[in-house]
């Protein structure tokens, strides 16, 4: 006999942490409501009518807003149990859940189109995994995560995945005449492949610049709050395309820190938000068998000795270095690191102006691949590798 949802023996939840739309969790923030046991306690307490009144609703939207966070806890509840029923797998089944997807068919790495840098990563960025990229403004994170982006529609004669990509946009960084750029370029390349080939090769009908650029999905998101929310979402949006015959092959983030360091929450609550935010990246990557490409900014850490003379206590000594942020928690989230650098390899120095100057990437963290370095420019074309 199926069980009946009990509100009352469901574990509370942080509001913004549930899989809600972006306006439920804004109108119930805003009275006063931060967890589901808030809500579940307002209709316990007088029923539907004093959920709506305290609320601010009338009853028929405040019963639809009360049946989503029903909804988003019972799933989490679901979820946690199915995980608790996991049974252990073997080497041999992770190692071929690595190269295979759930349809058994090899999943390929998405390229770069700079194949010094897909060389370092075995092939490209690869599935099932979340690849950071850090560096200093300028050094090329951005045009790097949109080149991914047009290369994710690459068909899969020419090597490619032939899917789709997501760009959640948090800075505003999101340049769509710079991926037409990138787009024409990409087709331009292919359609002098298919006139080498003899005939061997073909493009799709409907394969065009303007095609490539309606094959990226682009997110525009501007607090904390609704970066959650909207990641939270992914999953829904993801099956809905996959249910259409359109699969999405990357989740590209730029950038991840942006919110987080202007956020005015306590460090406690941001922590546990950020450690929830590399959970559900890391439970899309590996469900969907997608690319999650998350840009990171650096940032100034400023190093303290301990001082004898002063009981101990810590005191600055002056020195500095720029570190990744967001902390060392995040950075083991990750599964791959790479960082940009000016092509002298120093984050001392700053990137010139000239954006066809060599920029170094460097790989300095991998399960499967040893540390090294790939040389690349930013072209009039995107990215591109160089000797």
């Amino acid at each position: 006999m199926k069980r009946r949802f009990d509100p009352r023996s469901q574990v509370s939840h942080q509001i913004a942490h549930l899989s809600l739309r972006p306006s439920t969790i804004s109108k119930l923030q805003r009275r006063g409501f931060i967890t589901s046991a808030d809500v579940f306690a307002s209709k316990q307490t007088g029923g539907l009518s004093t959920f709506a009144t305290e609320v601010g609703l009338s009853l028929v939207e405040a019963s639809s807003i009360y049946r989503e966070v029903e909804k988003a806890v019972k799933a989490l509840s679901n979820h946690s149990q199915e995980e608790n029923n996991e049974t252990p797998k073997t080497a041999a089944s992770i190692l071929t859940a690595q190269y295979s997807n759930q349809s058994g068919i090899v999943s390929r790495p998405i390229i770069s189109f700079a194949q010094s840098i897909d060389s370092l990563l075995g092939g490209g960025f690869q599935p099932n995994e979340v690849t950071e990229i850090v560096g200093a403004p300028s050094s090329g994170k951005t045009q790097l995560a949109m080149q991914l982006c047009v290369d994710t529609t690459l068909p899969k004669q020419f090597g490619g995945v032939e899917g789709e990509a997501i760009f959640i946009d948090t800075e505003g960084s999101f340049a769509p005449d710079r991926c037409m750029d990138m787009a024409s370029a990409l087709y331009e390349h292919l359609q002098g492949s298919v006139q080498r080939s003899n005939g061997k090769k073909s493009l799709p009908a409907d394969y065009c610049a303007e095609k490539i650029l309606d094959s990226i999905h682009v997110y525009r998101i501007f607090d904390e709050t609704t970066q959650t929310a909207t990641i939270r979402t992914l999953s829904t949006f993801i099956e809905n395309m996959k249910s259409k015959g359109r699969f999405i092959k990357l989740l590209a983030i730029d950038s991840i820190a942006f919110h987080y360091r202007a956020s005015t929450t306590d460090y406690k609550s941001r922590s546990k938000n950020l450690a929830r935010t590399a959970s559900m990246l890391s439970d899309i990557a590996s469900k969907y068998d997608i690319a999650v490409v998350v840009i990171n900014q650096m940032t100034t850490k400023i190093y303290n000795r301990s001082n004898d003379e002063n009981g101990g206590k810590s005191i600055t000594d002056g020195t500095s270095s720029l570190v990744p942020a967001l902390g060392e928690s995040w950075s083991h989230a990750v599964t791959t690191r790479l960082l940009l650098l000016p092509d002298n390899g120093s984050l001392g120095n700053s990137f010139s102006n000239d954006r066809h100057k060599r920029r170094m990437c460097k790989l300095v963290k991998s399960p499967h691949k040893p540390s090294g370095t790939a040389l690349f420019s930013i072209t009039e074309f995107g990215i591109r590798g160089t000797m």
